[in-house]
């Protein structure tokens, strides 16, 4: 086929003119334009608001919210800052120091079980103290520590009754020298009273916890009393005497003086003031209801039973300050206006008696020729 060369071609990547391109693409038609109508252009809807989302309960009040909100949108000052801190720096130190203490603690606990069976403070030596009335060889006799006993382990308490079989042990206390010697302390029971027994010249020490501690002989001159020896002996050793008690009472060494004298007596002292009960220098205990005290001056006051004792010490103290040096005897065993009596000496040249009695107290109170002077009643002349 024969090549026509009348046609020419058009070169790659050349443009159409525009007349071949406006010709080639079809022109889109005008749009007409808007007729004027005096009217504003309407305006687009509006979208629809969207309904608020329900806020859901969370279970905390709202003024927590509010306030938890203000904390986050204040803004927090440097001082408050350092403060919070240094409290949290505190609470660690303070747990760390308890927790030390704790781990301490159980450290010595585990330690001290473990020792406290140990032959490295077994007791090898005993030492102890002779005290005024327990000697030595005393205290090793009835000392008894037993085998393995130890430092940590010994039985105080055992220990401590075994002495006590000595009435003159009171209490008992104990030293550790580590590590194997235990020293034992022995303190004496401190004497109370010195008894005398209405025959016989054996007294008795009566100790402050109430036992009987042991006999004791007291040693009479002559022209001289038993009663005064012993209220000689008594003040000598600052104890109080305790004079013609029954023969019934069976005094034993460590046994608690029971009998109801005694509890007469107690309760006297134990009513009296303590300015009236340090003038009291003995007493006379007959009987429970047959109770009578002297004086340092030598006044013996007759107050049977042991009852109204403030009744009766106040009696007493009005006849005594109403008669200074003259009264020798008071009645109070019916302590009141004409039941008290009392007998003074009508004599200016007055002794202070011996602080004993000879008798009891109704056998002065009925001999008048004994005392030279006057009975009377405290509301009149005695009959």
């Amino acid at each position: 086929m024969a090549r026509d060369t009348s046609r020419r071609g058009t070169p790659r990547g050349r443009a159409l003119p525009a007349q071949g391109r406006a010709q080639s693409r079809p022109r889109q038609a005008a749009r007409p334009a808007a007729r004027p109508t005096g009217r504003p252009a309407a305006r687009p809807a509006a979208r629809p608001r969207r309904a608020p989302k329900a806020k859901v309960a969370t279970g905390r009040p709202a003024f927590l919210d509010n306030a938890a909100a203000a904390r986050r949108g204040a803004p927090q000052g440097g001082k408050e800052r350092r403060e919070r801190y240094q409290r949290g720096q505190s609470a660690k130190a303070v747990v760390g120091v308890v927790g030390v203490v704790a781990v301490l603690a159980v450290v010595l606990v585990v330690a001290y079980f473990v020792l406290r069976s140990s032959s490295a403070f077994a007791i090898q030596n005993v030492v102890c103290e002779p005290t005024e009335h327990v000697t030595e060889s005393d205290i090793k006799n009835l000392l008894e520590v037993p085998d393995g006993a130890t430092l940590l382990n010994f039985d105080g308490s055992a220990i401590e009754a075994s002495l006590k079989k000595d009435p003159w042990v009171g209490s008992v206390s104990f030293e550790r020298q580590f590590p194997d010697t235990l020293r034992v302390v022995v303190n004496e029971q401190s004497t109370d009273a010195l008894v005398v027994m209405n025959a016989g010249s054996i007294a008795w020490y009566l100790g402050t916890s109430g036992s009987w501690i042991q006999p004791t002989k007291v040693t009479v001159a002559q022209n001289q009393s038993v009663n005064d020896a012993a209220l000689a002996q008594a003040t000598s050793e600052g104890v109080l005497l305790i004079t013609d008690v029954p023969s019934s009472v069976s005094p034993k060494s460590g046994s608690e003086a029971t009998d109801d004298v005694f509890a007469a007596v107690r309760t006297f002292r134990d009513g009296f003031s303590a300015d009236f009960s340090a003038q009291v220098v003995s007493y006379s205990a007959p009987s429970a209801d047959n109770i009578s005290c002297t004086l340092a001056s030598g006044v013996e006051i007759s107050l049977g039973s042991a009852t109204q004792v403030s009744s009766k010490e106040a009696i007493a103290k009005e006849i005594l300050a109403a008669h200074p040096g003259k009264v020798t005897f008071i009645n109070v065993r019916v302590p009141s206006s004409t039941g008290s009596s009392y007998r003074s000496i009508d004599s200016e040249d007055v002794e202070a008696g011996t602080g004993v009695t000879s008798g009891s107290a109704s056998d002065v109170q009925s001999s008048d020729a004994a005392t030279p002077g006057t009975d009377t009643a405290s509301g009149g002349q005695a009959q």
